[in-house]
């Protein structure tokens, strides 16, 4: 079982990051410059902020677009995203994370933690819908707990 992103989402995703990009970029170029001192260093400050947040955003959707359309994969008893992966039976629990970018975080009993990443190029409800049918029946009781207590149902 793969999940993949579609172009549209993609397509939106880049776009917008392009866009915040180029308006910072602007502002911290363009308007700061030709402002006050006290003015000028608020606008440059809050343009700088712009472009270092949309750029990043920006290179890490550029990255993720070049390797490929597989967000997530489930297969021979694993869960790989697109740098690493772990068995299903060592998951003990699965929630999402992230304000700007969302991600899974996926412990294991090794009490180890482990971020896949979907860069919003994927809906939530889908991802979990994949979770639910796929993982969740596979997983270990653990696994199936946590579920519960945090979504409801298996």
């Amino acid at each position: 079982m793969e999940v993949l992103y579609t172009s549209p989402a993609a397509g939106c995703m880049v776009s917008s990051a392009l866009f915040g990009t180029l308006l910072s970029a602007f502002v911290l170029f363009i308007v700061a410059p030709d402002s006050g001192i006290l003015r000028g260093f608020f606008i440059f400050v809050i343009g700088l902020v712009g472009l270092l947040f949309c750029g990043m955003i920006l290179l890490k959707l550029l990255a993720v677009l070049l390797r490929g359309r597989v967000l997530l994969r489930i297969e021979k008893g694993r869960l790989a995203g697109q740098k690493n992966e772990v068995p299903i039976e060592e998951i003990t629990d699965i929630e999402w994370a992230g304000s700007s970018l969302k991600y899974l975080v996926i412990k294991t009993k090794s009490n180890k933690k482990m971020k896949l990443s979907t860069y919003n190029l994927v809906d939530e409800d889908k991802v979990q819908q994949v979770i639910k049918q796929y993982l969740i029946p596979n997983g270990n009781n653990d696994l199936k707990a946590n579920w519960k207590n945090r979504y409801g149902s298996l």
